[in-house]
């Protein structure tokens, strides 16, 4: 299986449970990893991750689904506008200037489940309110218990709220361990809200652009405006009295992707506090979601996470092989000497000796979830066990060491 097709399993990482927010970010760090490293590669390049299937567990579903968009979205090539038109310039300034962002995703995708294998319309919803919330809603689901299903973070609370509808349950989740690390810095900092998808919005909509006139959408007058990039073709419908975008469609002009719609654009609109609410409806069941791991061990945990998502990007420009050794990940582009020195080290010791061990995986592995590529380095086996990080992203707290020798041997 490829190490692509195993990017799903990066939502089993840590330290809390699956979530639409923690499977975007996850994906975003994929995919922020690849723009850089593509600077070195032809823009012939088409990348494997196009033939992705999704074979995740129901209980996974959800962030399987944000996944495989924000991979469609991620792998294309970005470029500056050249010739641009001033409504055009004007509509993707003001994404940039927004305080709040909405829209509504729509994509084909393939689902797996067992032996059942199947295709189906993805439709998401995101939406974020700055500085410090944001919401996701599942539209569509192979499997009817998650249809409608919502996340809601609040950053600033260090709070998110799970709401299946057709359940009626709600389960809160404390986020004062949920780390990410800097790739800029390789420091360690809290998760925070990601505006990444409205920017992005911005950068796919650059390129040659053709003003395509005056015409209607939902009867609605709206301006028509389009720009090509390889094989790749981008409609903008904007509002004319706003300049803001309120859909883009992304095709491919030799058919070998399908298309991905944006729709339901609203950019610096009203967007009401409830939307954002972590006060479960009154006739949900309420639970609160397990306290997670040790902050020590959710802190080593988002560090080896940060270094799978590097290995899968040099996985994917290395016909499937996982680098030799994390030097190589420098050597490639993927991440800088400076970063990989300050996430080996522990963030308690930063001018201490590595911390995190590297196993390169085989060629031959049949189950990336047992393989695995990143562990604590210990003297004695620690009272609380180590964390450790498999081939096919997720993180696990190891208390046996009988158990570690064996998935290591």
């Amino acid at each position: 299986m490829r190490p692509v097709e195993n990017m799903k399993k990066l939502i089993k990482n840590v330290p809390v449970n699956t979530n639409a927010e923690r499977d975007k970010k996850v994906l975003d760090d994929v995919l922020d990893a690849l723009e850089k490293s593509k600077k070195t590669r032809s823009s012939a390049v088409q990348p494997n991750v196009w033939r992705i299937i999704i074979r995740n567990r129901m209980t996974q579903y959800s962030a399987a689904a944000v996944i495989i968009l924000v991979i469609i979205i991620g792998f294309i090539e970005l470029g500056k506008p050249v010739g641009a038109s001033v409504a055009f310039a004007a509509a993707m300034d003001n994404i940039k200037q927004a305080r709040t962002f909405s829209c509504t995703g729509i994509f084909q995708a393939t689902y797996q489940n067992g032996e059942e294998q199947g295709k189906y319309l993805l439709k998401q919803k995101w939406m974020f309110k700055e500085p410090d919330r944001e919401r996701h809603e599942t539209l569509t689901s192979p499997w009817p218990r998650y249809v409608g299903e919502t996340t809601i973070m609040d950053y600033g609370k260090r709070q998110q709220l799970e709401l299946r509808p057709v359940e009626k349950t709600a389960t809160l989740h404390d986020m004062s361990s949920d780390y990410e690390v800097d790739d800029k810095t390789g420091e360690l900092k809290l998760t925070q809200l990601s505006t990444r998808l409205r920017d992005r919005l911005l950068e796919w909509s650059a390129g040659a652009v053709e003003d395509l006139g005056k015409t209607k959408l939902d009867n609605r007058k709206v301006r028509m405006l389009q720009s090509h990039k390889d094989n790749r073709v981008t409609t903008v419908w904007i509002d004319p009295e706003t300049n803001f975008p309120i859909q883009i469609e992304l095709k491919w002009t030799d058919q070998s992707r399908s298309p991905v719609m944006y729709t339901s654009i609203q950019i610096d609109s009203k967007l009401d506090d409830d939307l954002f609410s972590l006060e479960p409806p009154a006739d949900y069941t309420v639970t609160v979601g397990k306290s997670g791991w040790p902050d020590d061990k959710s802190k080593m945990a988002a560090r080896m996470r940060h270094l799978s998502v590097a290995c899968f990007v040099y996985a994917d420009k290395h016909d499937d092989r996982f680098p030799g050794g994390l030097t190589d990940l420098v050597k490639a582009g993927i991440i800088t000497d400076q970063v990989l020195s300050k996430v080996l080290t522990s963030p308690d010791e930063p001018d201490g000796p590595p911390m995190i061990r590297y196993h390169q995986p085989g060629t031959d592995v049949k189950d990336r979830s047992i393989e695995v590529i990143l562990c604590e380095k210990y003297d004695q086996w620690p009272d609380d066990g180590i964390v450790v990080c498999f081939a096919d992203g997720h993180c696990e707290i190891i208390p046996d060491q009988n158990r570690y020798k064996e998935l290591i041997k």
